[in-house]
């Protein structure tokens, strides 16, 4: 069985990323998405982000029904600061006795290159990218970077078709209205279930009502 190491903040989880695990499986490259949200991620250390417990308790909800995706709390099980993609791999593959494939999106690819021990990285994984609105992946400007062999590996691992492109952010910031503006980006980007938690947890400076 092939996992996908699916990794990011998921600040909040959202339709897009559940669409993003489902397309990865439709296209037979992994048989199994393990969502890992990221404990200390090196580009957003300085970030006000959720409480990690209430990110994965958000994405078992996201992902309740979906027998071949799962949540794992390793990076917080492994408490590094900053958490680098390539150690949590090595350690799962260490401890767990299986090498996942990593799936990022073609923002990440582009910027691949700047990753810590990304030449390990890119050599020793499978790497498979989903595609992003305004982000093109270009073999040129790749192998400027990376060579050709490489360059080219990673072009290969393009999966190929449309994703929703929602923002996390957006729906921060559109939790962050005044009630009495009204939004409703969270009911269409979230599902109920997560919405009402977001809610009552008061994240985003969500109300429980709505005015």
């Amino acid at each position: 069985m092939i996992t996908a190491f699916f990794g990011g903040s998921f600040d909040p989880p959202h339709r897009g990323h559940l669409a993003v695990a489902r397309g990865a499986l439709a296209s037979g490259v992994c048989d199994h998405v393990m969502w890992v949200p990221a404990f200390a991620p090196p580009h957003k250390l300085n970030f006000q982000r959720a409480p990690f417990a209430m990110r994965m308790e958000m994405v078992s909800m996201m992902i309740s029904g979906n027998g071949n995706m799962s949540v794992s709390d390793i990076e917080q099980k492994i408490s590094k600061t900053p958490s680098y993609t390539i150690d949590i791999l090595e350690f799962i593959e260490a401890e767990q006795g299986f090498r996942p494939v990593l799936l990022i999106g073609a923002d990440s690819l582009q910027e691949l290159h700047t990753w810590h021990r990304s030449r390990e990285l890119a050599e020793n994984y499978s790497i498979y990218c989903y595609p992003r609105k305004n982000y093109c992946a270009d073999l040129e400007k790749l192998k400027n970077f990376w060579g050709r062999e490489i360059a080219e590996k990673l072009i290969s691992g393009i999966i190929p078709g449309k994703f929703f492109e929602i923002s996390s952010t957006n729906i921060r910031n559109s939790m962050e209205k005044s009630p009495l503006t009204g939004n409703i980006k969270d009911e269409t980007e979230l599902p109920e279930e997560i919405s009402a938690f977001i809610k009552a947890n008061h994240l985003y400076g969500a109300t429980k009502e709505r005015a």
